[in-house]
């Protein structure tokens, strides 16, 4: 049976001539869905598990080619997804529609891309999106003219199925910390993730020192505390269910590592966060309040 792809919006901005969104895609068995191209996209894509593969519907081919990290789609291109248990982050880089020339709208059909320097500026909107800082929206509008000077260059040589360099390395830690964040049940273990993505477990202990500061068995299990401490504070869910969704073998161990990396049990912390709640809730209707007074 095929289901459409699921995905999760995890962030989107707006500049001049540009918007863009950053999405997962959960896992699924058999996932398979048709895309048209509204403007001109550039994709960056990880994935982890199955390669996602793509079939250019417009030319009616009957067979799917994997996908590369960065894909351009021109106006008007109509492809077809296929994936298969795979987890997938993409960042999606829509332009104004008059971006393209008038040979590539003839031609509507993807373009895998091999440029290390727009695969690290979409890193870096992953990471605006995601994480705003100072002058995000002039970072991002800067980027989104490199990339259209880099693409009109592209297009005016006619790059097609170009090979693909090196992923960018916090795009893996985002896609580790995303399937943690998103993975009911039980959690990975450094060596099952070294595996994913297809990595030594040196090489993914090195990758989680540098973009962390701290080593994978420590980056999981604080991940799962704060999913954990989540759930705790805003939902109505069990320990039993807590432990489960924070990737917790079973209630007891939960609690009891709960309580050593915390000094307190789950229920007194829910109990503290939702005083807390209430506190500021109170807060918020006193300064209304007093506001409206004056």
């Amino acid at each position: 049976m095929t289901e459409q792809i699921h995905c999760v919006e995890l962030g989107r901005l707006t500049v001049p001539g540009m918007h863009i969104k950053v999405r997962w895609f959960p896992a699924g068995a058999n996932n398979r869905q048709v895309w048209h191209a509204p403007s001109s996209i550039l994709s960056f894509s990880r994935v982890v598990g199955e390669a996602v593969q793509h079939r250019d519907v417009a030319k009616h081919s009957s067979g799917f080619h994997p996908a590369g990290p960065l894909t351009f789609w021109p106006p008007s291109a109509v492809w077809e997804s296929r994936k298969n248990h795979s987890h997938v982050l993409t960042v999606s880089a829509y332009f104004d529609t008059n971006f393209t020339s008038a040979t590539v709208n003839r031609n509507p059909q993807g373009v895998r891309i091999d440029d290390f320097s727009m695969l690290e500026m979409m890193q870096i909107l992953h990471d605006e999106v995601r994480t705003p800082g100072m002058a995000t929206h002039e970072l991002v509008g800067a980027i989104g003219e490199f990339l259209r000077i880099k693409l009109s260059r592209l297009m005016s040589q006619r790059a097609r199925n170009l090979t693909f360099g090196k992923p960018c390395r916090s795009v893996d830690v985002a896609m580790i910390h995303a399937m943690l964040s998103h993975t009911g049940g039980r959690v990975p273990t450094t060596a099952e993730l070294a595996g994913k993505f297809n990595l030594g477990r040196r090489d993914l202990l090195r990758l989680c020192k540098e973009t962390t500061g701290k080593p994978p068995s420590r980056y999981i299990e604080e991940t799962k505390l704060d999913r954990a401490k989540t759930l705790l504070a805003t939902s109505t869910l069990t320990m039993k269910q807590i432990a489960y969704e924070a990737g917790y073998s079973t209630a007891s161990h939960f609690s009891t590592r709960f309580g050593q990396l915390t000094g307190l049990t789950p229920s007194a912390f829910r109990s503290r966060a939702r005083r807390q709640d209430d506190l500021d809730s109170e807060h918020d209707e006193n300064h209304t309040g007093k506001l409206q007074v004056s």
